[in-house]
Formats: C-alpha cells, structure tokens, sequence
C-alpha cells in the first residue's frame, strides 16, 4: 500500500506579510494586516517552540508530544483557526492581533501590530493608545509579555505621494515626526520585570518597509542598527521575557518552549533571508533526538 504524502509545512513569511500592505486591500478593511498577524503567530510557533494550540490565531499546524519537550509538528489545514482573541484587561476588553496561552495560565504572551502607510502628519498621537493598551492588560496580567510591533511604509513627496503622506525626505531621511515617534517608542521599550512601569512593553518593533516597482523591500537605513526598538531584536526580547517569567519556575517543563522534530524536507530550515531579516525553525537535528 502506498504512504500517504506528508503535507510540507507553509510558512507566511515577513515577505509576503509585506508584499500584503503594499497590495490593493483597502486599509480601513484591516485586511490588510492579516497575514501579518499570520506570519508572527506562525513564527512565535516554528521558530519560538509554542505549541500551535496555544496560539490566537491558530496556524494550520499540529504537534505531538515527545520525550525532553521534543514534539512532531505537522501540517493541519483542518487546524487552522483564524480568529483573534479578546483578553479582559484591568479597564476594559482588549482585542489582541496574535495572543499565547499556556493551558492553566491564560493570556501570557501577545503581539499588537499596527500598519501606517499614510497621514504622516503627526504620529506622536498613536502615543496615547500604545501606553493605555499596555496599561490596561499588565494591570491584570503583571507578568504578561507584551510586543508592540509598527510598520511604517516608506514615502517621499519624489515618489508622488502628498506632504502629509510622506514619511522621509527626498535624501531617505526621516521627517521629524517620524524621529519623534521613534523616540516616543524607545521610551516604552523594554519592561524588564513585573514590578516595572505598566505602560512599557516587554518589547517594540519598528520597520519601514517599501513598496517599489511592484515588489517590497524593508528600508535598511532606519532606524539605526542600534535603535533598541530595531526590528532585528523584536521576537528574541519575547522569547527571552517569556523564558524568564513561565519557564524556569516550571520544573516539569509544561510551560518551556518546544523543540520540533519534523520529516526531512517538510520544513524549511531558514525563511526571510531575502529580508536581511532571516529566521530559523527551531527544529532538533535527528542526532540530536532521543532513541
């Protein structure tokens, strides 16, 4: 009898959660963020070892337990679950674009991702929803790690767009609203402990990206290597802050990140190299594994 075909696991990566904003979706649908949700729910699975299930959105994939946290991931279209979650923060409900939740914890771990690709005029205004948001869910979650990632597209007046839609000058500098939104961010970066101040997050995200004769590339120049909300550090700050609060306390390893084992071929090793943002599954090598 002939094996049935395993299904290769498919992976939204940051190139086409891009390629996305820059495509024909309307903005005000909020379709057009989905596949970046999509993309860090399935990377805080293949690369951060949370089971799929703990995951809000669901990616289409399942796993299967094995010995030293060593699990089977697999494809499971049937699996997928599209749907977001509400958390009840300290004032009200707060939607969260992509949530983790430990079975007997609850909400331990969520990204909040927010897309601008006009109106420049004055972004330092979003300030006052990022803090309250972050407020409101560490007031009743105090160890919840919390990642604010923006992505901010790139526009210059030379590339037709209008004065209030751009976003840096015609030399590919920033304009002063976006040094000072940078600014602000910093400011709410990196909560290290519960007892810190609840308006910071554990952890920010900032990246330009631009749309360019039909296709998207991520602007290199800003912000700076050493801007401590570069991109480049966003998912290790959650992996780090979560390990910290859930892990080592947890001395049967229930709530540890997983390793993965998976068949030869079903899974990419490295994704978003085209970026130079690349990422690698966590995956355990088969010398590795336990007999």
């Amino acid at each position: 009898m002939a094996k049935t075909p395993v299904k290769q696991i498919s992976v939204p990566t940051l190139e086409n959660a891009l390629g996305a904003l820059c495509g024909d979706a309307k903005t005000q649908s909020g379709q057009h963020i989905k596949l970046v949700h999509a993309h860090c729910s399935s990377r805080l699975v293949v690369e951060g070892g949370f089971p799929p299930e703990w995951l809000h959105p669901r990616p289409p994939l399942t796993c299967k337990p094995g010995p030293n946290n060593i699990y089977g991931l697999t494809f499971s279209a049937e699996a997928e679950d599209s749907g977001e979650q509400s958390v009840l923060g300290g004032m009200k409900y707060k939607n969260l674009d992509v949530t983790v939740f430990p079975p007997g914890i609850g909400p331990a771990l969520g990204i909040s991702v927010k897309s601008t690709g006009n109106a420049f005029r004055n972004p330092t205004n979003r300030m006052e929803e990022a803090p309250g948001d972050c407020v409101n869910i560490h007031m009743m979650y105090p160890g919840f790690v919390f990642g604010f990632l923006h992505l901010i597209k790139f526009g210059t007046v030379a590339d037709g767009v209008s004065g209030n839609d751009a976003s840096f000058d015609a030399e590919g500098r920033p304009l002063e609203g976006i040094v000072r939104y940078h600014n602000a961010l910093c400011a709410l970066n990196g909560r290290g402990t519960i007892t810190d101040p609840p308006m910071r997050y554990e952890s920010i995200g900032l990246l330009v990206y631009r749309c360019f004769e039909g296709k998207v590339e991520i602007w290199p120049n800003y912000p700076a290597p050493e801007s401590p909300i570069h991109y480049s550090r966003f998912f290790q700050r959650l992996y780090e802050a979560y390990d910290l609060r859930y892990a080592y306390p947890d001395a049967r390893g229930q709530n540890h990140r997983k390793s993965w084992t998976v068949g030869t071929g079903i899974l990419a090793d490295t994704f978003d190299a085209p970026t130079g943002h690349s990422w690698r599954s966590r995956i355990t090598p088969q010398e590795e594994q336990p007999s």
